[in-house]
C-alpha cells in the first residue's frame, strides 16, 4: 500500500522500530540524482540575495547546487545504507570531452604536437570532479557510491548555455546527442567505482558485502544494437553493469543502465536487460533493482491544473519502452530514475499485457537540479503555487530496506526547497515494495 505523509510523526517512529525488531534490515541502499546546477536558468530559490540575484558563486563555477546537496547527503548518511545509487546528472556536462587517441583513463600519454585536448574536456572534467568530491566521506562512512550515467554525462548540446551564448556548438549535431566521447569521459572519471566491483577490495571494505556475477564490464558482456537494445555504435562496457549481493535473506541483483547511449539515444537496452535477468535468476536471484537515468513513464506533474507534459523520458519511444517494462514486470523489479527533477512514486502495468504485475517506478530526480514544476509570480515573492501533489518541489531521496523475511520497503524522505524543516520529511512508505 502507497502513503503519503507530510511529518514523520513519533508514532510512525515506534511503529518502525518496532517492525525492524521482530524483522530486521539485512541490507539497504539509498538512491537520487541530478544534483547538477544549471546555469541558464536555475531556479529562483537557489540565487542569492532574496532569490534575485545570481547562483552562489561554488554554484556558479562547478554547477552544482551545494544547499541542497549537502543536505540530502546528510539525510542519507545518517541513514547508513551499504549503497548510494546516483541516477545520472551529476555533472552539468552537455559539452563535447574530445581526448587525443594515446590517451589511456583520461590520462596523459605521450605527447606530440598534433595532439589537442578540447575545452569542453576541461569543462566536464572539473566538474567530475568536484562531485567525486562530495562524496568521498559517504565512503569513510560505510556506504559504497554506485555511477549511473544520465543525459547531461553522455550527450552533447548544441544550444545548452554556455553554448547557447553562441550559435551552436559546433562539436556536436544540432539538439543533443550522445557521443562516444562523453561516454568516455564518464567512464575515465567513475569507472574506478564499476571496477571496484571485480576487485571487490575497497567495495567490501565500505560496503560489507561482495559483488558477485559482475557483467557489463567489458564491451562483449555489455549491450549490443538489437532490435530492443536500439541502434547502439559506442562500447557500452561500465555503462550498463550488474552484480548480486548475496544476504541472508537471499540474492539481490542489481543493474545500472545507460538511458542514452551513443546512437540510441532515449532507450534502454531491454534485449541485455532480459539476458541479464535470466542469468541473475540461474544464480538464485529473488529481488531485482534497475538504476537509469530517463523514466520509463514520464510523471504529468502539471495533471492538477488541467495541463499535459510531453513525453521526457524513454517514453518517447514506445515500442522499446514497451520492451524493456515488459522484462521489469516479468521478474517483477523496481526501476529507480531521475531526469524529471522531482519525486514521484507510481505503479505501471505491462504496455505489452503479456505479464499482469504492476511494478513500481520511482523518480527521485531531485538532488537539486532545477524544479520541472516552477514557481508562480516573480521573485522576489516567489509565490509558491498550488500543487496537486505537494511534493512535486521538495529536494528528496529514496531509502530501500530489505528485511530478514524477504520484504522489501520504501521509504521517500525529503525537504521542501525552503530548506526546512531540519528534520527531513517522509514523502512516500511503501511497506512491500516487491
Amino acid at each position: 500500500m502507497l502513503s503519503a505523509a507530510l511529518s514523520a510523526s513519533a508514532l510512525l517512529s515506534c511503529a518502525v522500530a518496532h517492525a525492524q525488531s521482530n524483522d530486521p534490515v539485512v541490507f539497504s541502499f539509498a538512491t537520487v540524482g541530478d544534483s547538477r546546477q544549471d546555469p541558464k536558468s536555475p531556479d529562483p530559490t537557489t540565487l542569492l540575495p532574496n532569490n534575485t540575484g545570481t547562483l552562489l558563486p561554488q554554484d556558479k563555477q562547478w554547477l552544482q547546487n551545494s544547499q541542497a546537496w549537502s543536505m540530502l547527503y546528510n539525510g542519507i548518511a545518517s541513514q547508513d545504507p551499504n549503497l548510494l545509487f546516483f541516477n545520472g546528472d551529476m555533472v552539468y556536462g552537455y559539452g563535447r570531452p574530445v581526448l587525443p587517441s594515446a590517451w589511456s583513463n583520461g590520462q596523459p600519454g605521450t605527447w606530440t604536437s598534433a595532439q589537442s585536448v578540447t575545452p569542453d574536456t576541461i569543462f566536464e572534467y572539473v566538474q567530475y570532479a568536484y562531485w567525486r568530491g562530495s562524496i568521498a566521506n559517504l565512503f569513510y562512512n560505510g556506504t559504497y557510491v554506485i555511477p549511473v550515467p544520465g543525459n547531461h554525462e553522455t550527450q552533447c548540446s548544441s544550444t545548452a548555455a554556455p553554448y547557447s551564448s553562441s550559435s551552436a556548438n559546433p562539436n556536436c549535431a544540432s539538439g543533443k546527442t550522445a557521443y562516444a566521447d562523453n561516454e568516455n569521459a564518464f567512464r575515465a572519471n567513475t569507472g574506478d567505482l564499476v571496477q571496484d566491483l571485480v576487485t571487490n577490495t575497497r567495495f567490501s571494505n565500505v560496503s560489507g558485502f561482495n559483488a558477485l556475477n559482475v557483467s557489463g564490464l567489458t564491451q562483449a558482456t555489455a549491450p549490443q544494437a538489437s532490435t530492443n537494445n536500439g541502434p547502439i555504435t559506442g562500447n557500452q562496457a561500465e555503462l550498463s553493469y550488474s552484480f548480486d549481493i548475496q544476504t541472508s535473506a537471499g540474492l539481490l541483483h542489481f543493474a545500472v543502465i545507460n538511458t542514452d547511449p551513443s546512437g540510441a539515444d532515449s532507450t534502454a537496452p531491454a534485449d541485455w536487460l532480459a539476458s541479464d535477468f535470466a542469468a541473475a535468476q540461474g544464480h538464485g536471484a529473488v529481488k531485482y533493482f534497475v538504476f537509469g537515468h530517463k523514466p520509463a513513464f514520464t510523471y504529468n506533474y502539471a495533471a492538477g491544473g488541467g495541463g499535459t507534459i510531453s513525453a521526457a523520458g524513454l517514453d518517447v519511444n514506445t515500442t522499446t519502452r514497451n520492451a524493456f517494462w515488459k522484462v521489469i514486470a516479468q521478474y517483477g523489479a523496481t526501476y529507480f530514475c531521475g531526469h524529471e527533477h522531482t519525486v514521484n512514486v507510481s505503479q505501471n502495468p505491462d504496455p505489452t499485457g503479456t505479464y499482469t504485475s504492476k511494478p513500481y517506478q520511482v523518480i527521485v530526480g531531485s538532488g537539486g537540479s532545477p524544479f520541472d514544476d516552477k514557481l508562480v509570480g516573480t521573485c522576489p515573492s516567489c509565490n509558491e503555487p498550488v500543487l496537486t501533489n505537494p511534493f512535486d518541489r521538495y529536494y528528496a531521496w529514496a531509502l530501500v530496506e530489505v528485511h530478514q523475511s524477504g520484504t522489501v520497503s520504501l521509504t521517500v524522505n525529503g525537504f521542501s526547497d525552503a530548506f526546512g524543516p531540519v528534520q527531513a520529511l517522509t514523502l512516500y512508505n511503501v511497506s512491500s515494495l516487491q
